[in-house]
């Protein structure tokens, strides 16, 4: 049996259902049939790109080996796998990137600079974030969920600055979100045409993210 639940991205992006579940899987072979079908876009996005997927139905069905009842049994569309693919790379993400701060090298504000800067130059190397973000094949629910967990990777930016107090008392959630924001297009920015990142790019990113935050210091 499922169980079928349709939340609010603005009230609950943390559901399990925010993504791009019609339904809950309860029982584990769903749950490991759900896990092929995202497998197998996740490779298709890749080796075909994202229009390719969502525009045959077909493919994801043959290449995953599961039913068309099963299929749509959880998935609307192959649309909707990507935005469950997406929705799960968001999670996966933001718990990353949480860990990464906390346990980042050195006890200097800058570490927090460059830990955030390295992070999304690991993420942005790998070919789905590249298909999805920077070619920006997200739909709309997809951008509001991502919007909302840039907001908490801000709020964790924050915390990891408060450390350093008294430094950083005035820094707002607010300032950290237009940091955290103006990162996300600057990194789109450098692997646009280069899969390893634009050098140049990303070191004008380390440096206005290290000049952005040092006014805020009270150094």
């Amino acid at each position: 049996m499922t169980q079928s639940v349709s939340p609010t991205v603005s009230t609950a992006w943390h559901h399990e259902l925010a993504g791009g579940l019609r339904k809950r899987p309860l029982q584990e072979r769903s749950r490991a049939m759900i896990q092929r079908i995202l497998d197998t876009a996740a490779a298709l996005v890749e080796e075909v790109g994202y229009e390719a997927v969502v525009g045959s139905p077909n493919l994801l069905l043959d290449k995953s080996g599961v039913s068309r009842g099963s299929f749509y049994a959880f998935f609307e569309t192959p649309e909707r796998v990507l935005d469950e693919l997406s929705y799960q790379r968001i999670q996966q993400s933001a718990v990353a990137f949480a860990e990464a701060l906390h346990s980042r090298r050195g006890d200097r504000w800058i570490e927090i600079v460059n830990t955030v800067i390295d992070f999304y130059t690991a993420e942005h190397r790998i070919p789905l974030i590249r298909e999805l973000w920077v070619r920006q094949n997200l739909t709309h629910r997809v951008r509001q969920l991502d919007h909302l967990a840039i907001n908490d990777f801000a709020n964790v930016v924050l915390t990891e600055f408060r450390r350093h107090a008294p430094l950083f008392d005035s820094l707002t959630e607010l300032q950290c979100r237009v940091a955290m924001h103006a990162v996300e297009r600057l990194f789109q920015l450098a692997f646009t045409d280069d899969p390893d990142g634009d050098p140049a790019t990303i070191a004008e990113a380390r440096r206005m993210l290290a000049d952005y935050f040092a006014g805020y210091s009270g150094e």
